[in-house]
């Protein structure tokens, strides 16, 4: 599943990408020709004006709550069945899929604290980040859970 979301929901988009969704935001103002170019995507959006407007026009949208991203994204979860879980299986900063890091690149560039607790290296190469499941891991897990809680 592919995601287009209007720009005042990064957060959301953020964890979609943590959950291994391929989610881009939107640049600046929602512009009709510019969503219907991108019919491959489901687009979310939080108004109901966008909402009527793209669907009369047989595109994909949904329609989330204003409030939180935890709403959002249950609300995401109710109507589409995705599946809330971290895969940590796409780089949080351009979408792009990661790949299992090598063991020469993880030794020259990660701390060696991280190197002694850390596993599952993974590198993106379109913007030469590199990932593991540290001490944040476990800060994720729980932020994802509590957001679960909430549908």
């Amino acid at each position: 599943m592919k995601f287009l979301l209007e720009n005042n929901l990064r957060r959301l988009s953020k964890w979609l990408t943590f959950m291994g969704y391929d989610a881009e935001v939107l640049g600046g103002s929602v512009r009709t020709r510019e969503v219907m170019s991108r019919f491959d995507r489901i687009f979310v959006t939080t108004s109901r004006r966008w909402f009527d407007t793209l669907s009369k026009k047989g595109l994909k949208v949904v329609l989330v709550p204003r409030e939180s991203w935890e709403d959002q994204l249950c609300a995401l979860i109710k109507q589409l069945g995705i599946k809330p879980s971290l895969e940590l299986n796409r780089c949080p900063f351009c979408g792009r899929a990661l790949v299992r890091a090598g063991e020469d690149l993880v030794k020259s560039r990660v701390p060696p604290k991280a190197l002694e607790t850390a596993k599952d290296f993974t590198y993106c190469a379109n913007c030469d980040h590199l990932f593991w499941k540290g001490l944040h891991y476990e800060r994720m897990k729980s932020m994802l859970e509590s957001a679960l809680s909430r549908c």
